[in-house]
């Protein structure tokens, strides 16, 4: 038997395949790809995805028709690699592929007023599951999916519908964030050896569908850099975004991958409004355009550059766990907070020569944006039209949110053009507004202010809040993340704040 074509680096991503002699008749085989048996393997990190067991028999690959998969490859290419949003709202932070299943399973059980919400989410899918190449096959329930400047390759534990009895695959569920190159290179590789090395006695039919393949694979060879980055986001936004651009005369600096259709860094316009509101209108794409524009320059100060991490990557679990020790490793770093009964956020970010911007947007949707790195002096934009920054104790939060993309959700292109909303990856989000609490409620302070009083009550919350500058709301919630409090007290205190909101609406109540 022949060896296994191998593409790609079993310690980040390898591809391997191979042709099988297949002893069924031609005529008892699918009339489409039947002719294609052959054998693949997944790899990633040295974990072997298609390592199965049926029976007492132990493999690590499948064995199938190999067209399928390279169709659906080559069919989804551009979604695959460069499609990072989901086409439903997702606020669990989780994988791709535990996020796409439970969002299925979710709206399938929703009843008719969801069946347009869970055609988005199934259509997702099949963009972007390895199973949905071929339903009837054994392959691992694997998910691709673009995450910035990067791609996360997900799988769970979950079995074929349709396996045989005795067959399982034998790896855990898990997750990894690679290079766009990692991936997309042997995926390429492995698409093009599949197109070139087909058997060569094929009838006519059969050899049709390798030529369409072939035809497939020349398309996206030719693919404009425009269309790939288009996919980055809906296309309403995208169109919007290119028009501004162009008024504005803002250049376009995606860099492609060399001889492999994908974009390795994105232009740090799309970057940017991967996470906004697709209804975002003109005039604040305008503005925001406008300020990446105005930002040019490589202004950053060593002190900066040495605190910037770009090393730490997407959040795959727990992203509250990630933010509070990067927010304590910096604290130890400014040797903060000493004797200061607040953590000063503004003085810190004025040493670091960060630019502080207040802005008023059209959108509420827009907390703050982060623009600094390669090219770009530093700047934290506060949207004075978020409800968020309404207060002086919000706005002290959006600076410390904004601070963590600026050190550490840098892409590996070494810069940040990041907006921070709702509608940004939840688990980015999550992870900088665990690093803000405890950045500006480390647990020094919160013993110095607790524990002497031994109790924590109302009126010790109230003044701890007013003595550290930020919302009674937000400290409420980190005394509980940090376990100073159960859930009965977080309740309780809870309400008394939702009480005082409402006492305070009624008194200003004409």
């Amino acid at each position: 038997m022949i060896e296994l074509a191998s593409f790609g680096n079993p310690a980040r991503f390898e591809v391997a395949v191979r042709w099988l002699d297949d002893a069924e008749p031609r005529g008892r085989r699918p009339a489409h790809g039947g002719w294609s048996t052959g054998e693949i393997r997944l790899t990633v990190a040295h974990h072997v995805l298609t390592r199965n067991q049926f029976g007492d028999d132990m493999s690590d690959t499948v064995k199938w028709y190999l067209l399928p998969v390279f169709e659906w490859l080559a069919e989804n290419w551009v979604s695959l690699l460069h499609e990072e949003r989901f086409a439903w709202r997702d606020n669990s932070a989780a994988p791709a592929a535990t996020t796409v299943f439970l969002a299925l399973r979710r709206l399938i059980d929703a009843g008719d007023d969801a069946q347009d919400d869970y055609a988005g989410a199934q259509a997702w899918w099949s963009r972007h599951a390895l199973r949905s190449a071929d339903p009837s096959a054994l392959y691992p329930d694997l998910v691709f999916r673009r995450l910035r400047d990067e791609i996360e390759v997900s799988w769970t534990a979950r079995q074929p519908v349709y396996s045989p009895d005795g067959f399982r695959f034998t790896l855990g569920p898990g997750a990894a964030t690679m290079p766009v190159s990692d991936v997309a290179g042997p995926l390429w590789e492995a698409l093009n050896w599949v197109a070139a090395t087909a058997p060569a006695m094929l009838s006519s039919s059969d050899r049709a569908s390798i030529e369409q393949l072939e035809a497939q694979i020349s398309t996206l060879r030719h693919l404009p850099t425009a269309r790939l980055e288009s996919r980055y986001l809906p296309e309403a936004l995208f169109k919007k975004v290119n028009a501004v651009r162009e008024k504005l005369n803002v250049g376009d600096n995606s860099e492609r991958l060399e001889k492999i259709p994908a974009i390795a860094k994105l232009d740090d316009a799309v970057l940017m409004f991967g996470g906004v509101n697709p209804n975002i209108g003109s005039q604040d794409i305008g503005t925001l355009l406008a300020l990446l524009a105005s930002n040019t320059g490589d202004a950053e100060i060593p002190e900066l550059r040495r605190l910037v991490d770009d090393g730490i990557g997407s959040p795959l679990a727990a992203p509250f766990e990630e933010g509070y020790d990067l927010a304590e490793q910096l604290l130890e770093t400014f040797s903060l907070p000493g004797k200061a009964a607040f953590i000063d956020v503004r003085e810190i970010l004025d040493e670091l020569r960060v630019g502080i911007v207040e802005k008023r947007l059209k959108t509420s949707t827009i907390r703050g944006v982060a623009i600094a790195g390669s090219g770009y002096s530093p700047v934290v934009v506060i949207n004075k039209t978020s409800d968020y920054n309404s207060t002086d104790t919000g706005k002290r939060f959006t600076l410390a949110h904004e601070l963590f993309h600026l050190l550490y959700d840098r892409t590996r292109a070494r810069r940040v053009a990041h907006i921070s909303g709702p509608w940004a990856p939840p688990g980015i989000e999550k992870r900088a507004n665990a690093f803000a609490a405890m950045f500006l409620m480390p647990r020094s302070l919160l013993h110095r202010f607790f524990f002497p009083r031994g109790k924590i009550d109302v009126d010790t919350v109230l003044a701890a809040a007013n003595s550290m500058r930020v919302g009674v709301s937000a400290l409420v919630e980190h005394l509980y993340n940090t376990s100073m409090i159960d859930e009965f007290m977080r309740d309780h205190l809870r309400g008394h704040e939702a009480a005082s909101r409402d006492n305070a609406a009624n008194k200003a109540a004409p």
